[in-house]
């Protein structure tokens, strides 16, 4: 019987409302499988329209349908009536008939309250019958609906209802003929694409096929083997004569190789050096097996592969990871890996002594002789660290002018110093740069207590320990780590604690210092240094606790201090109606690096009710030197993005500023004082400064020029386009409250004028 005459209850579970319309169980499966017959859209054919003109006759009907639901659309392979071939789906009533196998039959559908509000039923042709027989090419997928519709209520007989599971019967072979030819043109589509693809594989992957016929000695060449060794097509050589082609450190493994897979039966597989007919050396990997044959002795196979490319890809990845762009030796990355694995389960007597170097007064080097000429003497510096080192030895620069060596002692203390010795005396013989000679010295630290460290860290921080204490009795010496030293950590203790407890009194504050637009003689901005406000009302410059912005996290609290203070004090100033564009904060290597950097950032904005332009992130070039693997450059871009200004601090005297201006969202240049307080003295630091300064303005960044402390300091860099000045001209980094005084207001019937001449004026 037709499922017309079914109970409700038995349609239910299969007729669940989908957009609309019932959908079956396994309307996943049966979408893909009518898309697999790759039938929808395509043209009528006769045998399907045959079938539909069968039906209406059977049924005596004026429209009838072979139809295909996919996900939005019912469309029709052929039909006899019903207007268009394609309805959206919720109106199609072959939803119902692919719910089951049997026939779905509505008599009268204004009867029915499915189907009475249908477009097909309340407007034209005004549908009043439907009788629906589904086809499944697996028995339970049902792919096609053919159907019958009247304008007349009716009911089948039982006649027509067996005639039209014959139909059904025809229709189904009819789709699974369709099936068949579908995948076999499928097939042979592919397999035409498959014999494309390798015929074209060899060339694209520069990969050469090749056999050796072990009992003739036959050779038998792809032609992408010709291409790999420079040879023309016209004949193959020996098997002898193209394993001569591999390069003479390398012949004795491959011929090796090829023996044991010929003799064993072991297939190999190798990367070696290869010298082509014209002398280019490439790089190649090269696979064989042998291959039995019935009756006849084996036959060596394999490919050839030409991976120059991707070898030398990743022997340029390797050294980006690994070495120093600019000497060449391992950098800090590999210098931390290498003392890592060289501690890692070390008897302690066996443990290796750590050399820390460091050049002397670099940065006066730069300043005298410029950057070039530093880069050089880096370069220099590793080729004789590099020359006097024993072959065992590990040497990396560690960044800027600082390197390290890790060299076997076998217990023997005195080792290290005297490879120290050494490279002192290597290091300090003149270097020639640009027909002059340059004299450096070098300070070097050494950690040779291997009773006293269990980690990579704790050695470093030993050798860096001696290393600071040479630096600070006078350079130029060596200095082998001893207990004694640990006063200098010590001292680093205390400082962090002062910094902690001044936090905690709120005696941490900050004092400005105003940066003047030299064009107005007008305060334009402060930058905000940090002060410890002792409880007699003394103050503590950095120089009192440095040792604490070496500790990562006490620098991270004290930017955070600094930070809040310095947006309230800010906020107060705007209130209080002064005219301010800006203040200047310090961000230290550990705050970008913290992860949450930017949050804090906006969050102490917010609560203080200021924007982001009204800030200004002022950095030095170690952040982009100490940044590892963190992304130091996301971090600026997003608070360059939301409107804050970045600050280069320093400029000048890092090794990659120029990079750096071009890598990094960088607003601002602040020339260190170093060069300005050079001025008028030192050619090459006027030049230094019109350059930095000619640069700023070419790449429309603010130039600020630090440090500025006499009148002919102002006017040379006033005179060399300067926008901005700093120093103790102008004033003294100063509380908040003295700050206040020396603002302009923004009031316009009480402006102010420029800082008073008494304080910068002689």
């Amino acid at each position: 019987m037709s499922r017309a005459a079914q109970p409700p209850a038995a349609r239910k579970k299969l007729e669940e409302p989908y957009r609309g319309f019932p959908v079956p169980a396994n309307e996943a499966e049966r979408l893909e499988a009518v898309h697999r017959l790759n039938i929808l859209d395509t043209a009528p054919t006769p045998e399907f329209d045959a079938i539909v003109k069968m039906a209406a006759t059977i049924f005596d009907a004026p429209i009838a349908m072979i139809t295909f639901l996919d996900r939005d659309f019912r469309w029709c392979k052929a039909q006899i009536g019903g207007g268009l071939p394609k309805l959206r789906r919720e109106h199609a009533f072959c939803n119902y008939t692919i719910l089951d196998t049997t026939p779905f039959e509505i008599e009268d559908t204004l009867a029915d309250q499915r189907f009475r509000n249908n477009p097909s039923v309340a407007g034209p042709p005004h549908l009043r019958y439907y009788i629906g027989i589904p086809v499944s090419l697996d028995g339970s997928t049902n792919v096609t609906t053919l159907c019958v519709l009247d304008t007349k209520p009716r009911k089948a007989t039982p006649g027509q209802l067996e005639q039209f599971e014959q139909l059904r019967t025809v229709l189904t072979g009819l789709v699974a003929s369709h099936d068949s030819a579908q995948k076999a043109r499928t097939a042979e589509q592919h397999a035409r694409q498959r014999a494309m693809l390798l015929s074209q594989v060899e060339k694209i992957a520069k990969i050469g096929a090749w056999s050796f016929d072990t009992e003739t000695g036959a050779v038998d060449w792809s032609p992408q083997m010709f291409a790999l060794h420079e040879l023309p097509g016209d004949e193959v050589p020996s098997f002898a004569d193209a394993i001569g082609y591999f390069a003479d450190h390398e012949r004795e493994r491959v011929d090796a190789k090829i023996a044991n897979c010929i003799e064993r039966g072991e297939p190999f597989e190798l990367e070696a050096d290869f010298l082509s007919a014209r002398g280019n050396l490439k790089r190649v990997r090269a696979i064989g097996e042998i291959q039995h044959r019935d009756d006849r002795p084996p036959c060596l196979v394999g490919i050839c592969k030409d991976i120059t490319e991707q070898y030398e890809q990743t022997r340029r990845l390797w050294r980006a990871a690994h070495l120093d762009s600019l000497t060449g030796i391992a950098n800090r990355h590999s210098f931390q890996s290498e003392i890592d694995q060289r501690l890692a389960g070390c008897p302690s007597a066996a443990a290796p002594a750590l050399l820390v170097l460091d050049v002397d007064n670099f940065k006066d080097i730069n300043d005298e002789f410029g950057h070039l000429a530093g880069d050089e003497i880096l370069r220099a510096v590793a080729r004789r660290i590099a020359g006097a080192v024993p072959p065992e030895a590990f040497c990396a620069r560690l960044g800027g002018d600082e390197f390290a060596i890790l060299i076997d002692t076998a217990g023997d203390k005195e080792s290290g110093r005297i490879l120290a010795e050494e490279l002192v005396a290597r290091i300090t013989a003149p270097i020639l740069y640009d027909q002059r000679e340059i004299r450096v010295s070098v300070s070097i630290g050494i950690a040779a207590s291997p009773a006293q460290v269990t980690t990579g860290d704790e050695l470093f921080l030993q050798a860096d320990m001696a290393l600071y204490h040479v630096k600070q009795n006078g350079r130029g010496r060596i200095q082998i780590y001893e207990p004694a030293i640990t006063q200098a950590i010590e001292d680093k203790r205390r400082s962090v604690a002062l910094i902690r407890a001044a936090i905690a009194d709120a005696g941490l504050e900050p004092f400005y210092q105003p940066i003047v637009d030299l064009a107005t003689q007008r305060i334009r901005g402060v930058e905000a240094l940090a002060r410890i406000r002792n409880a007699d009302g003394s103050i503590l410059g950095p120089g009192d606790f440095w040792h604490a912005l070496l500790d990562p996290q006490c620098a991270r609290e004290i930017d955070e201090v600094i930070l809040a203070r310095a947006l309230r004090d800010f906020a107060q100033w705007r209130a209080e109606g002064r005219d301010i564009a800006f203040v200047g904060v310090n961000a230290s290597s550990a705050s970008i690096q913290s992860g949450n950097f930017t949050d804090r950032v906006f969050a102490e904005l917010a609560r203080n009710g200021l924007s982001a332009r009204d800030l200004k992130i002022e950095v030095v070039e170690s952040v982009f030197l100490d940044q590892g693997s963190f992304d130091v450059r996301a971090v600026l871009e997003e608070l360059s993005a939301r409107g804050a200004q970045i600050a280069l601090d320093d400029f000048g005297t890092g090794y990659a500023s120029l990079s750096h201006l071009r890598d990094y969202p960088i607003d601002c240049i602040k020339i260190d004082k170093s060069f300005v307080q050079g001025l008028g003295r030192n050619t090459c630091n006027t030049a230094i400064v019109q350059a930095l300064i000619g640069l700023g303005k070419a790449m429309t960044l603010h130039v600020v020029a630090e440090g500025i402390e006499t009148h002919g300091q102002l006017d040379f860099v006033s005179a060399l386009g300067a926008n901005f000045g700093q120093g103790y001209l102008f004033a003294k980094p100063m509380d908040a409250a003295a700050t206040a005084l020396v603002l302009p207001s923004a009031r316009a019937d009480n402006l102010s004028g420029p800082l008073p001449a008494t304080r910068w004026r002689a």
